[in-house]
């Protein structure tokens, strides 16, 4: 079943539980998914994560599924640093609740101490050999009321992203942060064009990456994540140098959780709860 170890395929500090040789992958360091596939069927990664690709901070990576809280980019009124919060930057406390061959659930702990803002975290990561769950929970411990925000910046694996789509957007109000552009979703699919950096608010609580090349469809289903962001690093003019801007073809951003309009104000005490389910579907 493989054990907890320190690896060389991630410049993370601390441990990486590694079930079946790397296709199960979490790192303690920010509770970060690196890598989940199904057990049968499509063995393909659903997860984009390349180790070559260099630190965006000291401790911080592109790929899997990082968690950005207590604020999401720079907050809600664009004034917190660094970008994308301290969650990704902190070592959560582990417990493995079990542990099967077809079957891991992990709990993942950092308090405000360890955090840098007065919030505590559980994350909750289950991966069965047909589906991954993410369960985020927080709890305000300040005496004052403080805005919290919290998305999973998940990076799904594509055949090809100029040919992929999300669905589950009709309706949605969106703004592309990369042109200015914005407006509600006459459509239910929004394709995967360059220039893609699109906050989605009010998208619908079933999402999906169809993924033709692959003839695949990777659903999302979520509960409290009234956001949604696509994005790809394909941009029309220029081409980024960085190995996630080189590999854009392979995989697209399909983030969720709660943020920007729709940041919460938790009064102390009080917690609040975000969930997540991936699985694949064939086209």
């Amino acid at each position: 079943m493989g054990t907890a170890v320190t690896s060389p395929a991630t410049p993370l500090p601390g441990e990486l539980l590694d079930r079946h040789e790397g296709r199960w992958l979490i790192a303690d360091h920010g509770s970060q998914v690196l890598a989940w596939q199904p057990l049968d069927g499509d063995r393909r990664p659903v997860l984009w994560y390349d180790s070559a690709d260099p630190q965006e901070l000291p401790g911080v990576i592109r790929g899997g599924v990082p968690i950005c809280a207590p604020w999401f980019g720079h907050g809600p009124d664009d004034d917190q640093d660094p970008q994308h919060g301290l969650a990704r930057l902190s070592a959560f406390d582990r417990e493995v609740l079990l542990d099967g061959p077809r079957f891991l659930l992990v709990r993942h702990t950092v308090d405000p101490e360890e955090l840098g803002a007065p919030f505590r975290l559980v994350h909750t990561v289950e991966m069965t050999g047909g589906s991954m769950t993410l369960n985020l929970e927080a709890t305000c411990t300040d005496t004052v009321p403080r805005r919290f925000e919290a998305v999973w910046h998940s990076y799904f694996r594509v055949g090809d992203a100029a040919r992929a789509t999300v669905t589950g957007v009709e309706g949605a109000a969106w703004h592309n942060h990369a042109t200015g552009d914005a407006g509600a979703l006459a459509s239910d699919s929004l394709p995967i064009a360059p220039d893609t950096d699109t906050v989605l608010q009010g998208s619908q609580e079933a999402l999906s990456v169809v993924d033709p090349a692959w003839g695949r469809r990777i659903d999302v289903d979520t509960q409290g994540c009234p956001t949604a962001v696509v994005w790809n690093p394909r941009m029309r003019s220029g081409t980024r140098t960085d190995l996630t801007g080189r590999s854009w073809r392979d995989f697209v951003c399909l983030e969720t959780g709660t943020a920007k309009e729709n940041a919460l104000v938790l009064e102390p005490g009080q917690d609040t709860s975000l969930h997540m389910r991936v699985s694949l579907s064939t086209l």
